[in-house]
């Protein structure tokens, strides 16, 4: 590498930058297009990259450079110290807590431009549309959950609490008092019994009825069409179901 790439503005582009892309995708982890630009997910998918092989979290940066080059194409091998690290990032967790934690990393995302439904997790998922639902596909997808599929099965609110009223595709309703951080939350915040939103769920419901959770697609002015991940103070009378991942 004769420069080390890095999130610029405007972006750094080039054939080094498709280069890096095809490594980074040949390693495992996502970097949308590889167009030859150096954007957010380029610039993410190195941060995971490190994180994965073992870097001290001080070198998790958002940048590709000769020594993270060298490790994906195999010319140089990972430290002791690197391995050690490795080994304990991948020690299974419970996957509630998986998903919490991929989730937090992504508050403060937004769709660009605004309006347009073109964020990370719309990308990703291979529709441009309202993308509450593809957010927690995605967290659940990164987190080894094998009830959710990149693409197929949940785009929609409704199908996903169809499936969860049938008990189908690792899906199940838990009542209020039993939900736990890492479920699933679905509104209907248009008191239809329609289910329109979808959140996961960060601390349980107290006594009066409210919680938080962590969402897609949302914002202080737009409930369930924000263009933002946040977390949001709800109350139980907007929701619709409770929903626990049991895959």
């Amino acid at each position: 590498m004769y420069r080390t790439l890095a999130i610029t503005s405007p972006p750094m582009h080039g054939p080094d930058v498709t280069y890096a892309q095809k490594m980074l995708n040949e390693y495992g982890v996502w970097v949308g297009a590889i167009d030859g630009v150096f954007g957010e997910f380029t610039g993410r998918a190195c941060s995971e990259a490190k994180f994965r092989l073992g870097y001290s979290m001080s070198n998790v940066m958002p940048t590709y450079g000769t020594q993270l080059d060298r490790f994906l194409n195999g010319t140089s091998k990972q430290t002791f110290a690197m391995k050690v690290r490795a080994k304990q990032r991948v020690r299974k967790q419970p996957l509630p807590a998986t998903v919490i934690s991929i989730a937090r990393e992504y508050i403060g995302v937004k769709e660009s431009p605004a309006g347009s439904n073109r964020v990370l997790f719309s990308d990703w998922y291979g529709i441009i549309g309202p993308w509450c639902l593809m957010f927690v596909t995605y967290c659940f997808v990164k987190a080894g959950s094998k009830a959710f599929v990149r693409g197929e099965r949940w785009a929609y609110c409704p199908f996903m609490l169809a499936d969860a009223r049938q008990q189908k595709n690792g899906l199940s309703v838990v009542a209020a008092k039993d939900a736990l951080k890492g479920d699933i939350v679905l509104y209907s915040l248009k008191n239809n019994s329609v289910a329109d939103h979808v959140g996961i769920l960060l601390t349980p419901v107290d006594a009066n009825g409210n919680f938080t959770a962590i969402e897609g697609n949302t914002s202080t002015s737009s409930d369930s069409n924000g263009g933002e991940v946040q977390v949001r103070s709800r109350n139980f009378s907007s929701v619709i179901s409770f929903v626990r991942v049991i895959k």
